[in-house]
Parts: structure tokens; C-alpha cells; sequence
């Protein structure tokens, strides 16, 4: 490939990618900021040691949006200073040229206060509490500061060396209002007070680390903490929320012994805190190393308004950005292209916390909606590899996506199952210990893995990263006859699929191909073996695993486009029994049927992913698109919790392509016979021993009943919420929210007012985005239109907005798409840089009309770079996927529809 360069001065330049000249290091920051916020902006100093490795005229760095006033290098003036907005970059002209060796930079710069989440922007909202300077009350508006960084947004606080490899030490000092709090990475140091009522906060020097984990925070805040062994772990809030931290601080602090104990190497920082930021944006939380920063939805729980899914989602932001402080913070990719090892790790880590300490909530089945997602988007022709080329910071933020986070956290499943959890854990340690305080790549880490006794690990992770799509393994078995290999069971490796061996049980043939969606274009100079994976299969037969059977499954690796296999057991085949392999399976017409007729005696987590296959295979045309309707029928009124909750979810999924069209009606009558006798079957209301699971399912089911038009549904819907204002419990809070959007869903004129009254009148945060979410459901075209004349004024304000048109693009797409094509400078207005060019993408993706394409497109030639597209070719697929899904298969569900008897 050729190298292009962008010539900075007649020496130095950039490579293709973006990334700095590689002659110069930073080793330490020192950093003062004093932020005006009635001006929106800052002024800075900061010195920096460097080293230079190889004599060079001009030191380069990032810089973007910074006006730099004042720069010296070794204490002598800089003979130039040139900034390029193109590369976001400064090069500083040195008096003479920079020999190897130590050196300094000091630049004395200014900068603005964003509005929305990117470099240091500013937080508006309305007190709770009476402000701690004294000033105002309960009620009074408000500001907060603070930073975002990750992937690119460091060198709009300070001129730096912003890639994750450039690590450095930085010591931060920040100017405080009086009464005001800051935080930062480390504890504070010493606090100096100002004749002018300010103080000055400085902090410990933070560990060596790379630019976009610095993080700090200025407001009316408060802090409560707890200890953890040596660590202090505080949740920061603003006043008057602290109470609605307590579960975050709990979670932190039992999870942070067992990261630990995991990881082989304690939490290496003195503190540990998680700042709760009013607002929304296109994340959810940041995983500063010692300061992890989220936003208020996703760490706070009010007892009065908290579902069993808003302590589920807690819990998973806390595991996630705790995992990050060993993956990512500790040990950090070399470069965006391996953000995987970031994120992929810490989303799988999240369930393994789980499971340790919320064994109840089946945190693989609670996984599993995520992991789908990857692969339903992994069998799209723009798709991409786990690791991919990143050529430039919008290309780095395209990359927090599906592929990077939830098939991140397959394969890791995958490579744990396959090699043993021990294995698998030690190889970890290894990882963590070489690399400590480093960069490190995926091979770095499956290196580790295969020395600590994993076969094949390097070879199967390789593929399944660097491939695009998901493989589709066809089986057919043959019950005690032929040969076949014997099972294998080694905690170290499956084996591979080899020539037969006498054995019985159920012989297996299995064979390869990718699965798409759509025509996958191949080059042609590419290799058989470029097409194929190493694939570990799981394989098991009914009543061999499953139903307090016992057993595990025998493993197979196929690594050829054919293979033979063995399964203990004569009863029905399953492939990739407990579901840990990331693939589709195929099965043949009557062994599919099998598994249905025995779908009760199969682990719930198989019920669900014989349910995802049927139904990714039916919707491409490789099976009817009925058969996993045939499965949820199938199941038992009393099957687990969660099972029924992903079904209904899937079928609020199929009433979507039936927008609009003549069998809505029928679909929805066979959708509430399947679902009406499970919700009559576990009440209204919470009942003792019933457990979380239950609770997120009776929600999931009051929406999809919602959705289906179910009489009974809606009259306890609208008596319940009737009932509030005199019955405290008539709306629990795990139904709350699900009555609120079925009332607003079917919602008149005068309803519509109601709920618009009850949003607009409550100053809690959570429960104002909650309310505004549910109006958002509403159908009626005039009162949708209503909400999204509301999205784009004071009243809802720029961080609710972007929900709220998301909210009514699910029953309205045409009209949101054609609202924020007519808005869309006000709209990006409320986005903040992650949001900017996906949102546009995300309410078109909707919409089962192909001329949406044409329509998308042209909004992204006039409105997003070329580089930054990957979302608006997603969207692209997505609609063409749906509309092919409309034309091409439901006319067959119709069909079985019509055909089943008239109770279903």
C-alpha cells in the first residue's frame, strides 16, 4: 500500500493514518487550567518533559481548537508555530535544531467550553438542592464541568501527543468556584485558596497513562465513599443525589476484590471514583482511569422510578468501566484499530461479574440480545473485522460500534469455552503483568493465552477477528450407525474434526459456508482458506445437557469446509449446545422439528439461540421464516423468565416489518394468544420469590401486549395509571414506565396532554427523561408531530432531544425522518461528536422503504465526511435488508398464519 504524508515543514510529516511522528515522547504534563465559564472558555499553561529519539527542527503534536499564545522550547522563544486544522495538529519551530535526549515544551494557550460531550464542555441543569456557594436555591439552574476525551478529544485541552501509545505521567491543577468541588484521575494534593473566593485544586501526578484517560470535573458536587481494601471508592453526584448512588458505590466495591483476584494485579491507583454527569450523549459512561464518568440514567436509581432492568443496566456500567481500568487504562491498545481489546473484553466482563455475584439474573442469557445484534450486523455486506484499519480520529469513533463491543465479547466467550476458564484466566495474568503500564495488540494477548496452555487459541481467535461476517455450519446427524470421531472433552482445545474412528453415540457431518444476508463479494485472489474459520463447535444431544441433565457438550474444531464429529447420546442433535460459539446454526427440516417437539428438555439459553437462528435463517430465505414463530409456540407458558422476554421482544421485532401492511392484524392476534396466558401467568404485580428476572419480564410483556393492541393490557394500563395519584401501589415501580408508554402509545388528544403535563412538571432528572421517552411512543401522526415539535425547544432541552426523535421514529418513521431532514441544524445541534454522524443514520435505519436509501445518502454527501460513512452504509443495508424481509417473507408467515387453528 502507499504511504500518503501530509508535509508539515520540509522534514516532518504524517503518516496515512494520522499518527504523529514517532521521534519524540512525552514523559510528563504539567497542567494548569482555569476554565471562564461565563465566557465559554479557558485559558492554560502546561509544561512538558519529552525525549527525543532522533534529532528533529520541530516538535509536533495535536492541537485542535486551541489558540496557543505563548510557546517556548528548552526556555528559548519558538521561531514558529503553525496549526493544522486538516490534522489537528501544532508543529512548534525550535530556535535551533533538538538533539536526542531530554527537552522541554511550555505552552501557554486558550481554549472554549463545549456544549456538547467532547474536550471540556459544560453540563446546564436544575438544582436539586441549595447550591453549596450559597447562591440560588432548589429549583435554580445550574452548571457542571467536564472532560471526554476518548477517542481523540484530549488536544482540546491541552496541546498533546493524543495517541493511546504516547503514555505519559500528567500532574492537573483546575480553578474552582468557591464552594464548588473538582475531581480528577488521582486525589486531591493540596487546595490553594484565591483572594477572589476561587481555589485552586491541585492533584497527585497520575500514572504513566495515555492522553485520552485524563479526566476532571467542576461543580456543585458531592461525594460520598467506601473502602475497599486500600482503595477508596466515592461516588461523585451533584447535590442533593448522592442517596441515588448508593447501589453504584455497593456494586463498586464488591466487584473491585474479585477484578483483583482475576486479574492478578490489584487496582493500582489509591482511589477509584464514579462521577455521575447530568445530561446524555452518544455514550454511556467513560472509563477514566480513577475517575469513571457516566451519565446520571445510567448510575443513578431512584427507589420511587427504578426497574429491575435500571439495576441491571447499573450494575453492567459498573462492571464494564471497572474491567476497563485493567483493559484499556492499565494495558492499553497500541492503536484504535485493536479498540476491541478495550471494549469487547469489558462488555464480556460485565456478565462474568454478574454471574459471580448475580447469579440470578442469568447474565449469559441477559448477553445473548447484545451478541445477536453483532451478528445479525455481521451477516451484512458492511460489516467489517473485529480489528480494522483506522486512518484518522472520525474513523476511531466509528469504530465503538456492535462488531467492536458485542462480537468483541462473543469471541472472548467463544476462546474462554474453548480453552478452559483456568486457562483462559492465566493467560490473562500473563497479559497483564508483561504489559502493565504499556501498549499491547490482540496477538500480544492470545499469545499469552496459548502460554499459559491453550491450544489453537492464537489460530481460532485470528480468525474470528480479522475475517468479516459470521460462519453458518450446516449439521446432519445419524444416530448410532457409521463412524465417526470419538467425543472430546479437554478443557485445553477441542479436537479437530478428523478421519472416523469407531465410536456410537450420534455421528455428526458438518460443513462451513458465511452467512449473509446479502451477495458478499469475495476477491477473487483470496484463498479457500481465507473463506474458512477455525471453529470450535459445541455438541450435544437432548437430555445429554439441559433440563438438570448434567453434561457438557463434546467439542469439535472444524477448520476445513467439511468435517465429521461425534455427540454422546441418540436424542435430537444440538449445535453449539450453551451457545458459546460464535456462529448460525443450520439444521435439516426434520431435525429442526425435533428440537422444537423438545424444546421444553433444552436449556433456556438454547431455546434462545435456536430461536435467534431459526429467525436470522427465516428472515434470509433459508428457512421459513415461520418456523421460529413455531418455536415460541412451542414453549411453555412457564418457561424461563428471560426466554419469554427476548420472545416478546422479537416479536415486537416481526410486528415491524408488518407496519402498515394487511396481516398486522392477524400477526397480532397470534402474537397476544402466545403472550397473554405468560403474563396472566406471572400477575401485575410482584409476587415474593419471584425474582428480578421476573420483573423484567413482566415489563417486557406489558410493552409488547402494548404494542399488539391486547384490550385487557390496555384497560389495567390506563385503571393503573388512574389509580396513582390515590393508590401509591398501583404503579410499582418495574411496571411504571411500561404503563406509562402503553397509555402514551394509545394516548387521545386529551391523555397526550395529561402525560405532557406530568413530564413537563417533574424536575427530577431521571424521571423527566423517562416521562419524555414515553410520550415519544405515541402513534397519533398529530400528536407525534407535537412531540417533535416539543424535542427542539427549552423546555426538553439538547440532551433529551435526541431520544425523544428516536422515540418517535420507532411508531413514525417517515415523520421523524422528514422532521430532522427539515432541522438539521438544530438537530446536530443537540448531538454531541459519537452522536454526529450516526443519529441521522439511526432514525433512517427505521424505515422499510427503500427510497430511504436515496434519501440517506444524499443527507450524507451534503452533511458527513466521506471518511466518517460506515454508519450511513449500516443504515443503508439495514433498510434494504428490511424491505427484501417484507417483500420476500412475510407473505409465507401470512400463510402459516392463515393455516393455524383459529385458538393458535
Amino acid at each position: 500500500m502507499t504511504t500518503a504524508v501530509i508535509c508539515l515543514s520540509p522534514t516532518i510529516g504524517l503518516a496515512a493514518n494520522g499518527r504523529l511522528p514517532s521521534n519524540i515522547s512525552p514523559l510528563h504534563y504539567d497542567l494548569t487550567v482555569i476554565p471562564n465559564i461565563e465566557a465559554s472558555t479557558f485559558a492554560g499553561e502546561v509544561h512538558i518533559d519529552i525525549d527525543v529519539a532522533t534529532a528533529t527542527p520541530a516538535v509536533v503534536l495535536n492541537a485542535e481548537s486551541l489558540t496557543l499564545d505563548r510557546v517556548t522550547i528548552d526556555g528559548n522563544p519558538a521561531t514558529g508555530v503553525t496549526l493544522d486544522k486538516d490534522s489537528q495538529t501544532a508543529t512548534l519551530t525550535a530556535a535551533s535544531a533538538l538533539q536526542p535526549g531530554h527537552h522541554t515544551v511550555d505552552i501557554a494557550y486558550r481554549g472554549r467550553i463545549e456544549k456538547s460531550a467532547r474536550g471540556l464542555f459544560q453540563l446546564d441543569y436544575t438544582a436539586v438542592d441549595a447550591p453549596g456557594d450559597g447562591k440560588g436555591g432548589a429549583g435554580t439552574p445550574a452548571h457542571m464541568l467536564s472532560t471526554q476525551f476518548e477517542a481523540g478529544d484530549a488536544r482540546r485541552f491541552l496541546p498533546c501527543w493524543d495517541e493511546p501509545s504516547a503514555k505519559a505521567t500528567f500532574t492537573l491543577s483546575i480553578m474552582a468556584p468557591q464552594g464548588q468541588m473538582a475531581v480528577s484521575n488521582m486525589p486531591v494534593k493540596a487546595d490553594e485558596a484565591m483572594a477572589d473566593g476561587r481555589h485552586l485544586v491541585h492533584f497527585q501526578p497520575t500514572p504513566r497513562m495515555s492522553s485520552y484517560l485524563l479526566f476532571v470535573a467542576v461543580g456543585d458536587l458531592e461525594r460520598a465513599t467506601a473502602k475497599a481494601g486500600d482503595v477508596e471508592i466515592g461516588v461523585v453526584v451533584r447535590r442533593g443525589s448522592v442517596d441515588k448512588a448508593r447501589f453504584a458505590l455497593e456494586t463498586a466495591a464488591a466487584i473491585l476484590a474479585r477484578y483483583n483476584d482475576y486479574f492478578g494485579t490489584p487496582y493500582p491507583l489509591p482511589k477509584l471514583d464514579f462521577i455521575a454527569t447530568p445530561g446524555a450523549g452518544g455514550f454511556g459512561a467513560m472509563e477514566n482511569w480513577g475517575a469513571i464518568m457516566s451519565f446520571e440514567k445510567d448510575m443513578l436509581l431512584d427507589p420511587a422510578l427504578a426497574t429491575e432492568a435500571a439495576r441491571q443496566r447499573v450494575f453492567q456500567v459498573v462492571a464494564h468501566e471497572m474491567a476497563h481500568q485493567w483493559f484499556g487504562d492499565l494495558v492499553t491498545m497500541a492503536w484504535w484499530d485493536d479498540l476491541w481489546l478495550n471494549e469487547g473484553f469489558a462488555s464480556w466482563m460485565e456478565a462474568k461479574a454478574m454471574d459471580a455475584l448475580h447469579p440470578d439474573w442469568s447474565p449469559w442469557l441477559v448477553a445473548m440480545p447484545a451478541m445477536e445484534r453483532a451478528k445479525r450486523l455481521d451477516a451484512r455486506a458492511a460489516t467489517h473485522p473485529v480489528v480494522q484499519p483506522i486512518n484518522s480520529v472520525a474513523e476511531a469513533d466509528e469504530a465503538f460500534d456492535d462488531i467492536t463491543y458485542d462480537k468483541g465479547q462473543a469471541v472472548i466467550r467463544m476462546m474462554e469455552a474453548t480453552v478452559g476458564e483456568t486457562v483462559f484466566r492465566d493467560g490473562v495474568r500473563r497479559y497483564m503483568k508483561r504489559h502493565a503500564y504499556g501498549n499491547a495488540t490482540t496477538r500480544d494477548l492470545f499469545k499469552a493465552v496459548e502460554e499459559a496452555g491453550a491450544k489453537d487459541a492464537l489460530r481460532i481467535a485470528t480468525d474470528f477477528i480479522t475475517k468479516p461476517g459470521i460462519p453458518l455450519v450446516s449439521v446432519s446427524a445419524t444416530c448410532g450407525a457409521g463412524d465417526g470421531p470419538k467425543p472430546h472433552k479437554g478443557k485445553k482445545g477441542p479436537r479437530e474434526t478428523a478421519p472416523a474412528m469407531a465410536g456410537g453415540g450420534t455421528q455428526v457431518s458438518l460443513r462451513q459456508a458465511r452467512f449473509a444476508t446479502e451477495p458478499v463479494t469475495i476477491p477473487d485472489q483470496y484463498h479457500l482458506s481465507d473463506r474458512l474459520w477455525a471453529i470450535p463447535v459445541p455438541l450435544a444431544t437432548v437430555g445429554t445437557i439441559g433440563g438438570g441433565a448434567g453434561g457438557s457438550p463434546s467439542h469439535a474444531l472444524l477448520t476445513a469446509l467439511t468435517g465429521k464429529a461425534a455427540a454422546p447420546g441418540c436424542g435430537p442433535l444440538l449445535a453449539n449446545a450453551g451457545q458459546t460459539g460464535y456462529f448460525r446454526t443450520a439444521y435439516t427440516e426434520p431435525a429442526f422439528k425435533a428440537l422444537v417437539d423438545h424444546v421444553d428438555r433444552l436449556a433456556p439459553i438454547d431455546q434462545l439461540g435456536l430461536m435467534y437462528d431459526s429467525a436470522a435463517l427465516g428472515e434470509a430465505g433459508q428457512m421459513a421464516m415461520s418456523d421460529s414463530l413455531s418455536l415460541i409456540r412451542a414453549l411453555r407458558p412457564d418457561a424461563d423468565p428471560s426466554v419469554w422476554e427476548q420472545a416478546a421482544d422479537y416479536l415486537r421485532d416481526v410486528d415491524g416489518y408488518y407496519a402498515g401492511k394487511p396481516g398486522q392484524a392477524a400477526f397480532r392476534a397470534f402474537a397476544r394468544g402466545v403472550l397473554a396466558p405468560v403474563l396472566s401467568g406471572i400477575g401485575w404485580d410482584p409476587q415474593p420469590g419471584q425474582g428480578d428476572k421476573v420483573g423484567l419480564t413482566r415489563a417486557a410483556l406489558i410493552r409488547a401486549l402494548s404494542e399488539f393492541d391486547a384490550p385487557d393490557t390496555l384497560t389495567e394500563a390506563e385503571r393503573r395509571l388512574a389509580a396513582e395519584d390515590t393508590d401509591p401501589t398501583a404503579l410499582p415501580p418495574g411496571i411504571r414506565l411500561a404503563v406509562i408508554t402503553a397509555v402514551a402509545q394509545h394516548a387521545d388528544a386529551a391523555t397526550f396532554d395529561r402525560l405532557h403535563a406530568l413530564a413537563s412538571g417533574t424536575t427530577d432528572a431521571l424521571a423527566r427523561r423517562q416521562l419524555y421517552g414515553a410520550l415519544g411512543a405515541v402513534r397519533d401522526p398529530a400528536l407525534a408531530q407535537r412531540v417533535l415539535d416539543l424535542s427542539l425547544t427549552p423546555e426538553v432541552g439538547t440532551t433529551i432531544a435526541p431520544q425523544l426523535i428516536l422515540a418517535v421514529a420507532d411508531a413514525n418513521p417517515d415523520l421523524a425522518w422528514r422532521f430532522i431532514t427539515a432541522h438539521v441544524d438544530a438537530v446536530e445541534a443537540t448531538l454531541d461528536q459519537m452522536q454526529r454522524y450516526e443519529f441521522f443514520a439511526g432514525v433512517a435505519r427505521r424505515s422499510s422503504d427503500p427510497a430511504r436509501i436515496g434519501e440517506l445518502n444524499a443527507y450524507a454527501e451534503a452533511h458527513v465526511p466521506a471518511t466518517a460513512r460506515q454508519g450511513v452504509a449500516k443504515a443503508a443495508g439495514e433498510i434494504a435488508y428490511r424491505a427484501k424481509v417484507v417483500r420476500e417473507r412475510l407473505p409465507q408467515v401470512d400463510g402459516w398464519l392463515a393455516a393455524l387453528p383459529a385458538t393458535h
